[in-house]
């Protein structure tokens, strides 16, 4: 009995890590202000990241390939703006606190939104 609680408290953590959040995953904008705004713009909205998906200003996009190294994600985004289809790449890089975004070439860095996960 005691040997099945060791392993089933050890598949609970194994299975708690991987569900577990990256630090990137959040709500982040370059200003507090823009946190609930809907923006048109890179710098006057938010960019949303899930597991799954990113979202900046008019701009929709699924992550294609990933890769992780050191404390930055790698992402081939496959998005949409305006009814056009692009695939571009992406980086978010944590800076201390701060999230460094490269996004398809032009370069930002954000803060966490409050309340954002």
């Amino acid at each position: 009995m005691k040997g099945t609680v060791i392993a089933l408290v050890g598949l609970l953590g194994v299975a708690a890590s991987a569900f577990a959040a990256e630090p990137h995953h959040g709500r982040w904008a370059a200003e507090p202000q823009n946190c609930t705004g809907g923006g048109d713009t890179y710098k006057s909205s938010a960019l949303t990241v899930t597991p799954r998906t990113l979202s900046w200003a008019s701009e929709y996009c699924t992550i294609g390939k990933m890769y992780k190294a050191d404390r930055a994600l790698f992402i081939e985004g496959r998005c949409s703006k305006g009814g056009l289809a692009t695939t571009h790449p992406i980086t978010l890089a944590m800076k201390g606190e701060r999230l460094a975004v490269t996004w398809n070439g032009e370069r930002s860095e954000l803060r966490r939104c409050p309340g954002s996960y």
